[in-house]
């Protein structure tokens, strides 16, 4: 009778410690998102970048992205989307890969106006410069903070196209200045290409203790490892 006992003591105890281990997987999970199929990469940058409907004192707009690239830069990724209804809006939201599959999101930005764009890529020394509809006149870019201080270049490239995403690798991070110039190398006044239209919002969107998660699903684990701690254990007979 008391092997009987023990047994079922401890088959609680995988119970216990499946049911933990599930808890904190769906937490985990509650972070870091599945982006396998267009729909999903659509929900999240909703999810994340979108304002309510129902909310007209929201600093962002009501968005139905459209997802123009998908780049992943080892554990980081970046979608960059334009939006169906809002004509020229063009931005991007970054995610970086979870320890167990899927993808947190990091920050967005978007905004209405802008042919081309240059974000840095967080907490790593990468910037992009991407375009959805380029204007042909634009042949280069330069993202530099003073076009009289080559010290102060992140990044430049060709334009070859009116859609491109290009990767740059710098440890330089000043104010982004973006400077555009035509095949000739003369410069384009950038009012022309980069203005931001101020009728629509252009919010900048960044997480907090991203690593929140993590210590959550350890509570939860550690919550669990007590429980069937105390389960496993066998429990001393009793002294007639």
């Amino acid at each position: 009778m008391k092997t009987v006992k023990w047994s079922a003591r401890r088959a609680a105890a995988v119970g216990v410690a499946l049911l933990f281990a599930a808890l904190a997987y769906l937490v985990y999970r509650q972070d870091f998102i599945p982006l396998g199929t267009g729909e999903q990469r659509v929900r999240a940058i909703v999810d994340y970048a979108s304002a309510d409907p129902e909310d007209t004192d929201s600093l962002r707009a009501v968005l139905h992205p459209v997802v123009e690239f998908d780049e992943t830069i080892r554990d980081r990724r970046i979608l960059v989307f334009s939006d169906s209804e809002i004509e020229g809006l063009l931005g991007e939201i970054q995610f970086r890969r979870g320890v167990l599959g899927g993808w947190q999101p990091l920050s967005a930005s978007y905004a209405v106006g802008p042919v081309i764009r240059s974000a840095s890529v967080r907490d790593r020394d990468i910037r992009v410069v991407y375009a959805v509809d380029c204007p042909p006149e634009i042949a280069h870019y330069k993202v530099q903070a003073d076009l009289r201080n080559p010290g102060s270049l992140m990044a430049e490239g060709d334009v070859t196209g009116p859609r491109f995403f290009h990767v740059h690798e710098t440890d330089k991070d000043y104010f982004p200045a973006l400077w555009l110039f035509d095949a000739r190398g003369e410069q384009l006044d950038a009012a022309d290409y980069l203005a931001v239209d101020q009728d629509y919002p252009s919010p900048g969107i960044g997480s907090a203790e991203i690593n929140a998660v993590y210590v959550f699903c350890f509570i939860v684990l550690g919550l669990g490892w007590l429980v069937v701690k105390y389960l496993w254990g066998e429990k001393p007979e009793k002294k007639e």
